[in-house]
């Protein structure tokens, strides 16, 4: 989850905004003189500290679940062997039940190119709330959803928000819509009636760092949109990137089409189905100027909620 205070490890800085605004312009101008011969594979190389064996794995394995979704690079001038870099561990935050970690873009670089790219990023989780993840099988799920913040849902929409204008723009805060073309198509598509809208969606409620950084909900997570995938007839709110958990989730074709529309090449197939990993996938984010809270899904009748009698708590 994000927070607005000084917990928040990674949230954006004085130090890290100068470095954003007066490092990357620099790198971009310089990287962009070569193109690769051939487009350069999606790569995400993991600094992992205070886990277990078993807890990397989890990171690990959502790792490749992003890799073998996102494929590549859509700008000419990346460098060959351009990685991802995710700075991730567990450490003590604030106690049990409060945030449960956070995420986002460190560092990025355009490469010369119209898209604005996260080259770097943290993740870090309370130990106090690994424990319960871990016993109610959502650990997994939060890790996928808040490395997908790092790589971009929500935190780098907008590139002016990021403190550099003139790459993609793909949301207004506080709009509650997204309009990035290919993210909206596959939501047309996707979605049962919505082959006429004009935007996706996005969560304006939470508070900061739910809001503006998430697809859209209803009564905080707590009642089903009424808007039901075409394959399968899921609800939108067990969509892996919405801003509370109700799991089990799915990776949406929406979110896979958003990644394009941040210049990645991924397994989107208008009009096809999606690989989706097996492990569920609830998650949040950290932006680069706000942080983000994905936040745990209220118990609705006839519904079983992962901690049945709890109200929703920041969860990533």
């Amino acid at each position: 989850m994000y927070s607005e205070g000084p917990e928040c490890p990674f949230r954006s800085t004085t130090a890290v905004m100068l470095r954003m605004r007066k490092i990357l312009p620099v790198i971009c101008l310089s990287l962009g003189l070569a193109a690769p011969a051939r487009a350069v594979v999606f790569d995400i190389s993991l600094n992992l500290v205070g886990m277990t064996s078993s807890q990397e794995a989890v990171f690990e394995a959502a790792a490749s679940t992003w890799e073998s979704l996102i494929t590549d690079y859509m700008t000419a001038g990346v460098t060959p062997g351009t990685q991802l870099i995710i700075d991730a561990e567990l450490a003590p935050i604030d106690g049990v039940g409060g945030i449960l970690g956070s995420a986002g873009p460190t560092l990025g670089n355009a490469f010369g190119g119209s898209f604005l790219y996260a080259t770097a990023g943290g993740m870090q989780f309370d130990t106090a709330d690994v424990a319960a993840l871990e016993t109610a099988g959502t650990f997994a799920a939060v890790i996928l959803h808040e490395m997908a913040h790092v790589i971009g849902i929500g935190t780098l929409w907008s590139s002016a928000a990021a403190g550099l204008p003139g790459f993609q723009e793909l949301y207004v805060s506080g709009s509650g819509q997204y309009t990035g073309a290919t993210g909206l198509a596959a939501y047309q598509q996707e979605f049962v009636g919505q082959g006429s809208a004009t935007f996706v969606p996005v969560e304006l409620g939470g508070g900061g760092g739910t809001a503006n950084g998430h697809w859209n909900e209803v009564d905080n997570g707590a009642g089903a949109t009424g808007i039901v995938r075409v394959s399968d007839g899921r609800d939108v709110r067990d969509m892996l990137m919405t801003g509370w958990l109700n799991a089990p989730t799915f990776i949406s074709d929406t979110t896979l089409g958003s990644f394009e529309d941040l210049g990645y090449n991924t397994t989107l197939s208008l009009g096809g189905a999606i690989p989706e990993p097996s492990t569920a996938i609830p998650l949040a984010l950290l932006g680069v100027l706000a942080a983000m809270r994905l936040r745990r899904g209220r118990p609705v009748p006839g519904d079983s909620p992962d901690e049945p009698g709890t109200d929703p708590v920041s969860a990533g």
